[in-house]
C-alpha cells in the first residue's frame, strides 16, 4: 500500500496499512502510537533480566521508527534487538531447567548474536526477510520448549505457572494469527471488501506485547524460586495484569527459623558436652 512520501521505502517488508495517508513524514501512523507497548516489564536485580528488559525497550523504539519511516536501517533497529532479547532469555531458562550452564555459555550467546546480527543486517530484500524470521523463529521454538518444560513440571503445584504460560501462549498465538492474516490477505483487508483498514498489524503489536509480558513474567517468577527468593504473583489493574511481588514476610520467616535452629543446636551441644555454659550465639 505504498504512496510517495518523505522517506524512501528501503525495508524488506511493507505492511497492509496505506502509507503517508495522514502525514507526508510518517508512513504508518498507527504504529507510532503502539510501538512502545510491552517495553516496560517487572524490574529485577539480575543483569540478564535488566539487559532483556532494556532490549525490549529498544525494540519498542525501533518499532516506532521502523513503522514511521519504512527504511532498512530502522527495520534493523526493530528486528535485531528482538533476536538479542530472545538470546538473552535463553540463559535464565536453561538455568531454571538444567542448572547453571557455566561460564562458556555467555560466549556462545555472544557468537550467536553476532552471526544473527550480520545475517539480518547485511542481507537485503526477500533474503533479509527469510534470515530474520528463520533466526528469530528458531529462537522462539527453543524458548517455547524450555518454558513448556517448566509448565508441565509445575502446572499442578504452582497455579501461577499454569496461568502465566497458558495465557501468554494463547495471547501470543492470537497475535501471530493476526500477523499472518495481515500479511497474506491484505487485498481483502485494504480494498473494496472493507470500507476501512482494521489495522491488524497494530493489533499484532498489542497481542504480542501482552503475551510477551506474561511469558517473561513466568520466566522471572521461576528464576526467583530457583535462586531461593520467595515471591508471589499479584493480579492488579482489575485483576488482569500479573505482577511479581517479593514475599518479604516469607523470607523473614525463613531467615528467623534458621537463626532459631542454629541457636537451639548450640544449646543442645553445650548441654550434651556438659560444659554448663552456653556460648555466644
Amino acid at each position: 500500500m505504498s504512496r510517495e512520501g518523505f522517506w524512501p521505502i528501503t525495508s524488506s517488508v511493507d505492511w497492509c496499512e496505506s502509507n503517508y495517508v495522514h502525514s507526508h513524514y510518517i508512513a504508518d501512523i498507527a504504529m507510532i502510537i503502539l510501538g512502545e507497548v510491552g517495553a516496560r516489564i517487572n524490574p529485577c536485580n539480575s543483569f540478564r533480566f535488566k539487559l532483556a528488559f532494556r532490549l525490549i525497550s529498544i525494540v519498542g523504539t525501533g518499532s516506532f521508527l521502523f513503522h514511521g519511516t519504512l527504511t532498512s536501517e530502522m527495520q534493523a533497529l526493530d528486528e535485531v534487538p528482538m533476536v538479542w532479547t530472545a538470546i538473552t532469555l535463553l540463559h535464565p531458562l536453561i538455568e531454571i531447567n538444567y542448572g547453571h550452564p557455566g561460564k562458556w555459555f555467555p560466549v556462545v550467546q555472544i557468537i550467536c548474536a553476532i552471526i544473527c546480527t550480520l545475517a539480518v543486517t547485511i542481507a537485503k530484500g526477500t533474503l533479509q526477510f527469510i534470515f530474520f524470521h528463520l533466526s528469530f523463529g528458531l529462537l522462539e521454538i527453543a524458548l517455547l520448549f524450555l518454558m513448556s518444560r517448566i509448565y508441565f513440571k509445575k502446572r499442578s503445584s504452582h497455579p501461577a505457572v499454569k496461568y502465566l504460560f497458558e495465557q501468554g501462549v494463547i495471547i501470543y498465538a492470537m497475535g501471530v494469527a493476526v500477523w499472518l492474516i495481515d500479511m497474506h490477505f491484505c487485498d481483502y483487508l485494504n480494498g473494496p471488501f472493507l470500507p476501512f483498514n482494521p489495522q491488524l498489524h497494530a493489533l499484532w503489536h498489542i497481542l504480542a506485547s501482552t503475551g510477551l509480558y506474561f511469558l517473561v513474567t513466568l520466566i522471572l517468577y521461576n528464576w526467583h524460586f530457583k535462586n531461593g527468593t520467595k515471591c508471589r504473583i499479584e493480579y492488579r489493574y482489575g485483576g488482569i495484569v500479573p505482577v511479581i511481588v517479593k514475599d518479604y514476610k516469607r523470607n523473614h520467616i525463613v531467615t528467623k527459623n534458621k537463626i532459631l535452629y542454629r541457636a537451639a543446636s548450640k544449646i543442645l551441644l553445650s548441654l550434651e558436652f556438659g560444659t554448663g555454659k552456653i556460648s555466644s550465639l
